[in-house]
């Protein structure tokens, strides 16, 4: 594990300036960009993540509005709730709450 930064304080013209030696500023700016990366790809990830709820709410819609007449449609259905209820998934606002 690396040694934590060492800085220090110095006056430069009635400013307070934070001096840090080189290496040291090297690891500080590398782990600020392996932050930023971390965030754009939390950030990808969550857009996909509702991307996928917003589908999957529009597949259960589509399902609900056709006539439940068929072995087919109620199988669907029923992985639709399967999916929706698990909890990886959290439920969209405005989903309706399934019956059992």
């Amino acid at each position: 594990m690396s040694r934590p930064a060492a800085p220090r304080h110095i006056r430069v013209d009635d400013e307070d300036v934070v001096v840090l030696p080189a290496a040291d500023y090297e690891r500080l700016a590398s782990a600020r960009r392996q932050l930023g990366a971390r965030e754009a790809r939390n950030r990808s990830l969550t857009d996909q993540v509702n991307t996928l709820n917003t589908l999957l709410t529009d597949i259960r819609q589509i399902v609900d509005s056709t006539p439940d007449c068929c072995a087919t449609h109620r199988d669907a259905d029923s992985r639709i709730r399967d999916l929706i209820d698990a909890q990886r998934i959290p439920r969209p606002q405005g989903m309706p709450t399934p019956t059992p």
